[in-house]
């Protein structure tokens, strides 16, 4: 059998992270779980990670990511823990730890035996194993309390702590019939541990609780339109605050559509969101004239379909297109407002809008006609290089933008169907 080794090298620098082997060994973890970790494990102690941070990275929705996170909590490589600002609570932060840890020794302030409990692939070292418990490598923003917090053990130990605006806390039987209240009808509830949702329902301030509460219902509703296969448990609701998804009352009032000028950014962003939707208009089948033109090879059945998906295809932007040559806006959705205000100006007469006439014709999108103004707005350009590169980068950071809004668009669609 041949000796030569199979894994490979490169030349060490000084950009690489020494990761323990049961990082990537523990198989109680996803393989994505495992990627997480290992990603947190590779930066410094002082690192912020926050949700989008991980969707990006790992190229995922913000339900996979959410997912990852919980693996870790579960296992024992992250535990949430309250900070305190001036003898307050203050934020929470997620500590992820490079040993795993196990919920019942984090909240009685006992390590687990580390590692040792895990399937090794090579030999165990000869050396003892340190008495001292695994530090924390680093913390990182997070919704996630699946694991103890200090303001819910002083509640179990009747401690009476000062809430935030200084004013008397709340009682504790009160807290606890409020989340009974509230969960008495969730679904599937009977068949769930109580202790985490309980305990993650105390990690939550007064305010938070009654927020909670309150978008619950709009929260059942929301999982509804989108038609989720199951319901979250209470403890993941409160721990990663997914009432935060729901608008409150006052913002579900707002409008989501804003009447857009033309060539503007929001118009701009609504326009290259719907060339990145699939296209919807009826293509036509060649016409005679086509056909004979196909027949003497001046043209090809391919290049026929594509003119006419371009011409065809996009029928709201077609529309959108036709109004700004009358110098009329367009209604674009309000969702879309963040994303548009990073669109920078280019010139009608500049070499980059030839560039992004170039991008339209090779993904087949059709392009702005007639007299333009002297400026447009499109997605920004990062960088130095090849400026169609450049270009197609910046439309896919685009799309990861507004990743939501056309997960969410795409679902509309296929619901209509």
């Amino acid at each position: 059998m041949s000796q030569e080794a199979t894994i490979r090298r490169g030349v060490r620098n000084a950009r690489y992270a020494a990761i323990p082997n049961h990082v990537f060994e523990d198989d109680r973890l996803s393989m994505e779980a495992r990627w997480l970790l290992s990603y947190l494990l590779s930066k410094p102690d002082n690192w912020t990670v926050v949700i989008g941070d991980i969707i990006k990275r790992g190229n995922c929705g913000r339900d996979k990511a959410r997912k990852m996170i919980a693996e870790l909590v579960e296992v024992g490589y992250a535990e949430r823990e309250q900070q305190r600002e001036e003898g307050k609570f203050g934020s929470s932060v997620l500590v992820i730890f490079d040993e795993p840890r196990s919920l019942a020794a984090a909240e009685s302030g006992r390590e687990t035996a580390g590692v040792a409990i895990l399937p090794q692939t090579d030999l165990p070292a000869t050396a003892s194993p340190s008495p001292v418990s695994p530090s924390p490598v680093k913390s990182a923003h997070s919704n996630n309390s699946d694991s103890a917090n200090t303001d819910y053990q002083n509640l179990r130990e009747g401690v009476r702590e000062a809430s935030k605006d200084g004013q008397e806390p709340e009682d504790p039987r009160k807290i606890d019939a409020a989340f009974w209240a509230l969960v008495k009808n969730w679904p599937q509830f009977d068949g769930m541990p109580k202790e985490p949702a309980r305990r993650a329902w105390h990690a939550l301030t007064a305010d938070e609780r009654r927020e909670a509460a309150e978008r619950f219902p709009r929260w059942l509703q929301l999982l509804k339109a989108q038609k989720k296969s199951h319901t979250p448990a209470p403890s993941t609701y409160f721990g990663e605050k997914l009432w935060m998804d729901v608008p409150a009352q006052a913002e579900a009032a707002k409008p989501a559509n804003a009447m857009a000028a033309p060539f503007g950014k929001l118009w701009s962003a609504a326009r290259i969101s719907e060339l990145l939707m699939a296209p919807t208009g009826v293509i036509a089948p060649p016409t005679q004239f086509q056909l004979s033109l196909i027949s003497q090879g001046k043209t090809t059945l391919d290049a026929v379909r594509a003119e006419q998906r371009m011409r065809c295809g996009w029928p709201s932007v077609n529309t959108m297109h036709e109004r700004a040559r009358e110098r009329q806006g367009w209604l674009c959705p309000l969702a879309l407002e963040e994303a548009a205000q990073g669109f920078l100006q280019v010139h009608r007469d500049s070499e980059q809008l030839a560039v992004w006439r170039r991008e339209h014709q090779r993904r087949g999108w059709p392009f702005l006609e007639g007299r333009l103004p002297d400026w447009i707005y499109f997605p920004p350009v990062e960088g130095e290089g090849d400026p169609d590169l450049l270009v197609a980068e910046a439309v896919e950071r685009f799309r990861d933008q507004i990743s939501d809004y056309l997960a969410n668009r795409s679902k509309g669609d296929d619901h209509a169907a």
